[in-house]
C-alpha cells in the first residue's frame, strides 16, 4: 500500500470517527479488521490518526489563521481532515518533505472536496508552511 493510500484510508477513518463516540482504539481495531491492506503500512496509519485526534486542537490552531474568509466550523468537514493530516505531518514528522505533505493533501481535496477545495488547501498550506 503507497503512502497516498495510507493517508486516504487514515482520511476516511478520521472523518467516519468524527462521528462517533466510541473509544478510538476499538473504532482503530474495527476499522482495520475491514481494511487488510492496511498491514504494510499499519504502524504509519495508527500513529497519523492518534497523532491527529490526540492533537487536535493544537493542529487546528496551527492552520486556523490561514483560512481565508472562513471558520473552522464551516470548512466542509472533508477539508478540515485534509488539513489536519497534512499539518500533522508537516509539524510533528520530519522525515516526510513539506512538499509531498502539501501536494497529497491537494490531491485528496481534488478527489474528496467540493470544485474549489485543492487550490483552497494549496493555499492554505502554503500559507502555514511559510509561516511555519
Amino acid at each position: 500500500m503507497s503512502r497516498i493510500e495510507t493517508r486516504e484510508m487514515a482520511m476516511e477513518f478520521l472523518f467516519q470517527s468524527f462521528f462517533r463516540n466510541d473509544p478510538i482504539a476499538g473504532q482503530i481495531d474495527v476499522f482495520k479488521e475491514n481494511h487488510p491492506e492496511l498491514a504494510g503500512d499499519e504502524t504509519y496509519f495508527v500513529d497519523m490518526v492518534y497523532g491527529v485526534v490526540n492533537k487536535r486542537g493544537e493542529i487546528d490552531s496551527l492552520f486556523e489563521p490561514f483560512l481565508k474568509k472562513w471558520k473552522l466550523e464551516r470548512l466542509p468537514l472533508t477539508d478540515r481532515i485534509i488539513l489536519e493530516i497534512a499539518v500533522y505531518e508537516i509539524s510533528q514528522i520530519e522525515e516526510i518533505p513539506t512538499s509531498v505533505s502539501i501536494n497529497e493533501a491537494v490531491k485528496l481535496a481534488k478527489k474528496y472536496g467540493t470544485e474549489n477545495s485543492g487550490s483552497y488547501i494549496n493555499g492554505v498550506l502554503s500559507s502555514f508552511e511559510k509561516s511555519h
